[in-house]
This record gives structure tokens, C-alpha cells and sequence, in this order.
């Protein structure tokens, strides 16, 4: 369920995340890395707007925090789509795609994840969203922009 781009009003409030339900879509993963889509849908009972990056962090099976370090752009499966507004209903999502490693560089021991710590732009706290994927590559993961639709892939 996608939302709708652009054309708001300066009054539509923003989105944050006690309004935000989050949560990871089936991904893939290929040559050495892995991809997911995230989606951030509308719980509120108002249309509100999101804008920009989500921020992202690791936690082990513990909830203790894992080093880990995030870029902004294309992932591996999807182009990042900029910054722009996406204007959600009540219902609807907007969406980014993660990528990261599941390859050691060097010497490195990938550790096992357990939670994924979302963040929604421009807010400070997160929702945690089940993750198994190894971090790897010093827990590097790089995720678009939110987006009215799953962004093309490649």
C-alpha cells in the first residue's frame, strides 16, 4: 500500500514514529550481501508526511548494541530516489531499502544480529523490527530515501 507523493499542505504535521508502524519486507540475498525493503506505514488516524532518510542501528539477540555505521543511497537492489515528501494516509507506507554485507573483510568475525533499530527521519527514537542478518564489513548498511513506492530495482 503505497502513499502519496508530494503536494501537501504546510499544516499536514509529520510523521513520527508512535505513529509509524515498521517493518521489514521478504528480501534476498546474492553474492556476498543482502537486501530488504522497510516499510513505515501510517497508524496514526491523520495523514501525515515523511521526508528524507531513515536511520538505522543493530542490536544483538541481547538488545545490546552493535557497532555499525549507515550510508544514504543506492542499495544494492534499489536506486535511492533523493529526498522528497511522501504524504501518508492512515494506512499507508512509505518505503526504503537496506542493504549490508554477509562477507568478512580481513580478519573480521561477522557477528549474528537480532534486532534492527529504525528510526523514522527526523525523529529520535526508533522502533526495533526482528533482524538476523550477519554485520559484517564493521556493520556497514547502506538504505534509500523513503518512497511513496518500492523503488525499480538496480
Amino acid at each position: 500500500a503505497a502513499g502519496t507523493a508530494g503536494g501537501a499542505t504546510t499544516s499536514l504535521p509529520r510523521c513520527h514514529t508512535a505513529g509509524l508502524h515498521v517493518y521489514l519486507l521478504p528480501g534476498g540475498a546474492a553474492a556476498g550481501s543482502y537486501a530488504f525493503d522497510i516499510a513505515f506505514q501510517n497508524s496514526s488516524g491523520h495523514a501525515c508526511f515523511v521526508y528524507g532518510y531513515p536511520g538505522l542501528g543493530l542490536q544483538d539477540a541481547h538488545h545490546r548494541v552493535m557497532p555499525s555505521r549507515v550510508t544514504w543511497g543506492s542499495s544494492i537492489a534499489r536506486r535511492d530516489p533523493g529526498r522528497h515528501r511522501v504524504v501518508l494516509k492512515p494506512g499507508r507506507a512509505a518505503f526504503a531499502s537496506l542493504s549490508g554485507s554477509d562477507v568478512p573483510f580481513g580478519n573480521e568475525h561477522c557477528r549474528p544480529s537480532g534486532w534492527l533499530e529504525v528510526t523514522p527521519p527526523d525523529e529520535r527514537s526508533f522502533r526495533l523490527v526482528r533482524f538476523s542478518a550477519p554485520a559484517c564489513d564493521h556493520g556497514h548498511l547502506t538504505v534509500t530515501a523513503l518512497s511513496a513506492t518500492r523503488t525499480p530495482r538496480g
